[in-house]
């Protein structure tokens, strides 16, 4: 079989070498640079009313106890799914000082009920184009003066969920397979009191 063949202006043509430039052009387009422009882009949202925040909820079924829900919500506004994603506290502070070490919690999905997690893989999840998830952040109750941060709570990774009253900023990372990680930051806020929803939240700055 002839690679070359002569054209009419005598010149010689490697058909085999222009097909190896136009599919190596071809998978540099559809594996890099399409994904690169056309790519995920996350807006994240708190706001002081349902369903973000849900006050007076009955827990356990039991009328005297009641609950504080705190959740924000993350959109892709972007141009592709957004591919595997989790949400996990990086750093908890108080008075500028860390409080614990809380590298490698992650945050519950609302959208997946603690019966239903799947624990090997329960903290990732694919986020279509223009869909909205929500992320539970924290509760509390009228049974104790906790916050509860919302964990995977059968996942024993050694790490306390229930943390003092007081002011804390909270660093989230919220991270996936096709875009770079959004950093996160609340502040959150609960008297040393037994009234369960005067907890006071706030989404104070989003860096990439």
């Amino acid at each position: 079989m002839k690679q070359l063949e002569i054209c009419s202006t005598g010149l010689s043509i490697d058909w085999a070498l222009i097909i190896s430039i136009i599919v190596a052009i071809f998978t540099l387009m559809k594996d890099f640079i399409i994904p690169l422009l056309l790519k995920p882009k996350l807006k994240f949202i708190y706001k002081e009313e349902v369903p973000y925040r849900r006050e007076n909820v009955i827990i356990n079924n039991i009328e005297s106890n009641k609950g504080c829900f705190i959740r924000f919500s993350v959109i892709n506004v972007g141009k592709r799914p957004a591919l595997n994603c989790r949400c996990q506290i990086f750093k908890l502070e108080q008075n500028s000082k860390s409080y614990g070490d809380y590298i490698g919690f992650p945050l519950r999905w609302a959208s997946r009920p603690e019966s239903l997690i799947d624990f090997s893989n329960g903290e990732r999840l694919n986020i279509a184009i223009g869909e909205t998830e929500f992320i539970d952040l924290a509760f509390t109750t009228s049974s104790n003066n906790y916050i509860n941060l919302q964990k995977y709570h059968n996942v024993a990774i050694g790490i306390k969920e229930i943390i003092e009253p007081g002011e804390y900023l909270i660093t989230l990372i919220f991270s996936g397979d096709n875009f770079k990680p959004y950093k996160i930051k609340f502040q959150i806020t609960k008297e040393d009191s037994n009234v369960h929803n005067i907890i006071k939240v706030s989404l104070k700055k989003i860096e990439r």
